[in-house]
């Protein structure tokens, strides 16, 4: 059997928990030992604020969509969760990024 599609599965997700462990010390930090962040990392984190700001909005979208078969009120409702999760996105950024 060939094991190497394994082997690069089980490489990916050991990157993918650094990542997520990184993450974790960080905001686990205080502000005085926290270092500056790199352009990567900037990128990676605003990823995830992305990623948290716009999935919610088109899960809604689109269940509001299928279930009740109305566009405008899928376009309505997934808007306003659109702006209840930039809400929340600001207090998550002010915790991942760094103001150094």
């Amino acid at each position: 059997m060939d094991l190497n599609w394994e082997f690069n599965l089980i490489q990916k997700l050991n990157k993918i928990y650094s990542v997520f462990i990184t993450i974790f010390e960080i905001l686990h930090m205080s502000d005085n030992k926290r270092p500056k962040l790199s352009i990567r990392e900037v990128a990676l984190r605003g990823t995830i604020i992305a990623t948290i700001i716009t999935v919610p909005s088109i899960v809604t979208f689109l269940l509001i969509w299928i279930v009740l078969d109305n566009l405008i009120y899928a376009a309505i409702l997934g808007a306003v969760v659109h702006f209840i999760a930039m809400g929340f996105s600001l207090k998550i950024s002010k915790k991942i990024l760094v103001k150094k």
